[in-house]
């Protein structure tokens, strides 16, 4: 991709003027900026141009492509050398690729004047938004869903009842969601429902699509009017046109659909010719962007669409196979529900397998053959689901295709933890940096944009609604494949055998490797444009040991590495060369070696080692960890010492990792002043060690960590550890998790004074005398979220004014506690209480705050009693989650 490559080598030119001086004073290097912007201008634009589409153009794009790679290689491999040796002559490496990007930028210019001068601005034909009177007509498959409406009932009773309401002031009801959901279909049912027919004078539909023109869309509604003089319409000017329809619609209660909008332009274009007569008119909106369907009337709710359910897809399904009236044979009816199922609940896909179907034998082995290829079946009619889906990809701007595309790097139906994909986006190098924002900054605000434009689902949500998890429906993600192997972006398989596949693809910016992979002899391959590398099983190393594991140094130039499944029995020091990795994920038995210093780019080390883990033991790790200074998060699986830090051998000055801002699993012995005071920018801490007599003397120097926002405590062993005279410090603190302590009653006191505390989750702690008392001067005034799991409690006395400003209280396995606090229903910000495998009584009392809150008219308590504990720790989540996709 060649945005991807453009935004990546200015970032690798900007990382060496730091280490260069005065670089961009050299005119090469001048020539090479210049063509980056100029590259860059072109891609932002050609989005919006027809121009990128035309082969020649596409063709040099592509050399273009390559040699910015080509340069990107060279200054990367002279950052090495300036490393390791000093100053090289990068001007010199570069004079012979910064002449051929200068010449692909000449013929680019040449030939886009070409194209200019070939133009010619033929007005489109007025048939370019279809339009009819009062009715629908799009020429996309997506017409083929009006005739199903399995699965809409809620969706249409809901959409219904809002057109119908008693509200006088004109509403707009925005319907939103995936491409092929059946949004269409929803406002087309709903448009022409009789009640909803009768209750307004003038009904109009519009369908926009992308390309849009605001003369043609006043047209098309124009003509929708009854009574309106059609003859002269076309020599009106728009600005006629739209008082024309404003004085037609003046007075009158109307209907309007605008259908499939793109843009919020094209609604402050059009909303002026909509007068608000306080009649009851209303408008209906679809779009697959949620901004755009927001942006209309902030103040009303999306209607959102989701996937249909199971039973909705097999009905569905069955009905366009047999018919309404025919039933499926026995023999079909369980393979019929997995070919169902594997189509995701995309009403789309689901019609398009329903085809495919109604043309083969009704025989089970034909069947079983569809179940196992659906998504070959839906790819192999591209101009159907696939051009439907490849709509909203090639809607989006340049910056969002490289974090789309890199979805499909994960495997199918898998949950994606948000901060993971985050990580890897921001050590890939192709988001562009912001002078006032952090790139973890603009990776959040792609996802939450992709989320947006219903590319990207979200699986779960913090209680605060940070997205905690994602992922991406099937057929989203077979597109993401299609468009990454023709970018050359990434390529995904499932071969084990691997070294022909790559020998093949050795342009491939990114691999991902989805089964368990053979590395007999990998000794030959090599690649100096892959950037990112995905293994999600084993290893099977047959090669004999001086080509074992040199698959690794094959690709010098990676930036992600992620070995999620496979154990080492030591961390193999190949990967330790690899000197331009900004994100490492490895599992191994043997400890961190003193090389690993040698990824001095490195900023995200996810370092998994279980056997230390289960057995309670400490990780040393390797002083030389704080020469480390690009590093960021240091994830660690086992508790780890980190010794007192060194001193520069040039400078003398203490070394210190500044970027550092998330730090695992430290034992207490390394919670040093010394160590603190090295690591200034510690936003998240995680401890974890056996509870001593000397803890809670280390623990004093939290306070030296002046930026901390979220500390978990977690100890093990029979002793507990008390929160006395360190946990009052904590005033940066805003998520704080204790695990394995004794909370003494002053000690609790100490946590409510907390002035930032907004999440509070209280594991396997023991409470003094098994009670907790709260006085009326123990506020936790800021505290959100309350989780209490497993803990020794018996008695809990609290009321509203100890939690003004909760939102959710979460009990798991409070199997001793007698009873909720009566008055905590009375918290005014309460929303939710949640119960999981507690104590009768301790549900009989929920039972009497619901019955109480609903007695005074408080319905929106919402109190959730679960039987079955599904808890797991977040820090354990995507590890999990790639060991249940490995055992498949």
């Amino acid at each position: 991709m060649a945005y991807a490559s453009v935004v990546s080598l200015a970032q690798t030119l900007e990382q060496l003027s730091t280490r260069i001086p005065g670089l961009f004073s050299d005119p090469k290097i001048q020539s090479l900026s210049a063509s980056l912007d100029y590259f860059k201008a072109f891609l932002d634009d050609s989005s919006k141009s027809s121009y990128y589409h035309q082969e020649n153009i596409k063709d040099l794009v592509g050399k273009s492509r390559d040699a910015l790679n080509e340069a990107e290689n060279i200054i990367e491999l002279k950052i090495c050398e300036i490393h390791q040796r000093g100053n090289e002559d990068l001007v010199g490496s570069l004079v012979p690729v910064v002449q051929k990007i200068e010449l692909l930028r000449e013929e680019l210019v040449l030939s886009l004047e070409t194209c200019t001068s070939h133009d010619h601005d033929i007005e489109p034909t007025e048939d370019h938004f279809e339009t009819r009177l009062g009715s629908p007509s799009r020429p996309s498959f997506n017409a083929n869903l009006e005739n199903n409406v399995v699965g809409l009932d809620d969706d249409l009773e809901k959409v219904i009842e809002r057109l119908l309401g008693y509200s006088s002031e004109r509403e707009v009801v925005a319907i939103t969601g995936m491409g092929g959901i059946g949004k269409t279909t929803l406002a087309k049912k709903a448009y022409d429902y009789p009640r909803v027919r009768s209750r307004f004078d003038v009904h109009a539909w519009v369908t926009v699509s992308r390309e849009y023109g605001m003369r043609r869309l006043l047209l098309s509604l124009v003509r929708c009017i009854p009574g309106m003089t059609t003859d002269k319409l076309v020599e009106k000017t728009e600005d006629q046109l739209a008082e024309s329809l404003y004085r037609k619609l003046k007075d009158r209660r109307y209907l309007i659909v605008i259908d499939d909008i793109w843009s919020t332009k094209v609604w402050d274009d059009v909303t002026r010719c909509f007068p608000d007569d306080d009649n009851g008119s209303r408008i209906i909106l679809t779009s697959r962007l949620k901004d755009v369907a927001a942006y209309a009337n902030p103040d009303s709710p999306l209607h959102e669409m989701g996937v249909l359910s199971l039973d909705d897809s097999w009905k569905l399904l069955s009905i366009k196979v047999f018919g309404v009236n025919d039933l499926c044979p026995s023999e079909l009816e369980d393979i019929g529900k997995q070919i169902a199922e594997r189509c995701g609940g995309l009403p789309l896909a689901i019609l398009v397998v329903a085809g495919h179907l109604s043309k083969i034998s009704r025989r089970r082995e034909s069947w079983i053959i569809v179940a196992k290829t659906v998504n070959s079946v839906v790819a192999n009619d591209p101009d159907k689901c696939l051009g439907v889906l490849g709509m909203s990809y090639n809607y989006l701007s340049n910056h969002l295709k490289p974090c789309f595309l890199s979805m499909g790097a994960f495997p199918e139906d898998f949950e994606i933890k948000a901060r993971t994909l985050i990580q890897v986006w921001v050590a890939e190098g192709f988001l562009k940096a912001e002078r006032v924002k952090s790139l973890e900054k603009v990776a959040e605000e792609c996802l939450e944009d992709l989320i947006s434009r219903n590319l990207i689902m979200i699986r779960k949500r913090r209680f605060n609604g940070e997205i905690r998890s994602c992922g991406i429906h099937d057929l989203l993600r077979d597109l993401s494949l299609r468009e990454a192997q023709k970018e050359k972006f990434l390529h995904v398989t499932s071969t084990r055998y691997v070294s022909n596949f790559l020998a093949q693809r050795n342009e491939g910016r990114g691999f991902s490797f989805l089964s368990n992979i053979s590395l007999n002899d990998s000794s030959e391959l090599s690649s100096h444009v892959t950037r990112s590398m995905f293994f999600w099983g084993k290893l099977l190393i047959s090669a004999p040991p001086h080509r074992q594991i040199s698959l690794f140094a094959s690709f010098k130039h990676i930036r992600v590495l992620a070995i999620f499944s496979h154990m080492f029995p030591a961390f193999p020091a190949e990967i330790t060369q690899l000197t331009h990795l900004r994100y490492l994920w490895i599992q191994s038995n043997g400890g961190l070696p003193a090389s690993v210093s040698h990824l001095y780019n490195l900023q995200t080390l996810v370092f998994q080692q279980p056997e230390l883990y289960y057995m309670h033991k400490t990780l040393v790790l390797p002083r030389d960890i704080w020469n480390m200074t690009q590093l960021r998060r240091l994830r660690l699986l086992s508790g780890n010492y980190l010794s007192k830090p060194k001193r520069s051998t040039t400078t003398d000055d203490v070394l210190g990792l500044s970027n550092l801002e998330e730090l695992s699993h430290l034992c207490f012995s390394s919670c040093t002043e010394e160590v603190f005071s090295c690591l200034p920018n510690i936003r998240k801490l995680s401890i974890l060690d056996a509870a001593s007599d000397d803890a809670s003397e280390y623990l004093k120097n939290l306070v030296h960590l002046e930026k901390l926002e979220t500390l978990k405590c977690i100890c093990y062993g029979q002793k507990r550890l008390t929160l006395s005279n360190w946990c009052a410090s904590l005033t940066s603190v805003k998520r704080l998790v204790l695990s394995g302590c004794l909370l003494l009653s002053e000690d609790m006191a100490s946590l409510a004074a907390l002035p930032n505390l907004e999440v509070l989750k209280l594991r396997d702690n023991e409470f003094e005398g098994c009670a907790w008392t709260l006085s009326d001067e123990d506020e936790f005034s800021q505290l959100k979220f309350l989780l209490l799991s497993e803990p020794r409690l018996v008695n809990w006395e609290a009321g509203s004014v100890n939690f003004p400003n909760l939102q959710k209280l979460v009990l798991r396995k409070c199997i001793r506690l007698e009873e909720i606090p009566l008055d905590i229903g009375e918290i005014c910000t309460l929303e939710m209480i949640e119960l999981i495998c507690c104590s009768s009584s301790a549900q009989n009392s929920a039972n009497e705050i619901r019955e109480e809150q609903e007695s005074m008219g408080n319905s929106c308590l919402d109190i959730r009693v679960y039987a079955d504990d599904d808890e797991s720790s977040s820090l354990f989540d995507f590890w999990r989650a790639v060991m249940s996709y490995v055992k498949k």
